[in-house]
């Protein structure tokens, strides 16, 4: 029997289903605020507004917890890429989800307590953490209360011109989202990756092979 990795502790994996919740209810209730004739989840045209602002907020709030967390614990360190990544390690995790995996090959980089992200995870966790996720929050915060960023607004092009960075941010996140959770299903079983997010535990692969 494989030997169990604490891999997820309590507060990444609390931080994980807020964020999860407050990205799929963002996701439709800003499709329902841009098209209300589609979509009907959040009842009228209001509440999805007020849904959202809602969940946005929390989502900033969520944001915050991981940053601080991770900074103060250090665990910060799993997101970034080291000198074996770039490109070697981009190179081989590339070639494993066009064709290793379909082969069944063995994860070139299985999660470890010191390193729980292979290279493209952390470059794609990197960017969307640390760049995309800041700047679709902030555009956010902006469109809800323009009066107090009236200037910095205007110096970027308006109201409108927030609303496409904000609008494209979303469809990125949303793809990233149907990406992030096929991917999950690439574990030893289709399920030991949501277990393992759910429980914090995950196999040790070292063990396996040894």
């Amino acid at each position: 029997m494989a030997e169990k990795i604490y891999l997820h502790p309590v507060l990444e994996r609390v931080w994980h289903a807020i964020h999860a919740i407050c990205i799929v209810v963002l996701i439709i209730s800003g499709a329902q605020i841009h098209w209300p004739g589609c979509v009907h989840l959040f009842g009228s045209f209001q509440t999805s507004v007020s849904v959202h602002n809602w969940f946005g907020l929390l989502l900033v709030a969520d944001f915050l917890l991981w940053l601080i967390y991770n900074l103060v614990s250090r665990r910060i360190i799993h997101y970034i890429p080291n000198k074996r990544d770039i490109p070697d390690g981009l190179i081989v995790q590339a070639k494993f989800y066009v064709c290793g995996i379909f082969k069944h090959d063995p994860h070139p980089y299985p999660p470890t307590v010191d390193e729980k992200f292979n290279p493209l995870q952390k470059m794609s966790y990197l960017m969307f953490m640390g760049l995309m996720t800041p700047i679709l929050l902030i555009s956010g915060i902006l469109y809800l209360y323009p009066l107090y960023f009236t200037d910095f607004i205007t110096s970027i092009g308006g109201l409108n011109v927030l609303a496409v960075i904000h609008f494209i941010l979303a469809i990125i996140f949303a793809a990233f989202l149907i990406a992030h959770l096929y991917l999950a299903t690439t574990g030893h079983t289709i399920q030991d990756n949501f277990i393992s997010i759910v429980t914090g535990y995950a196999d040790s692969e070292e063990e396996e092979e040894a």
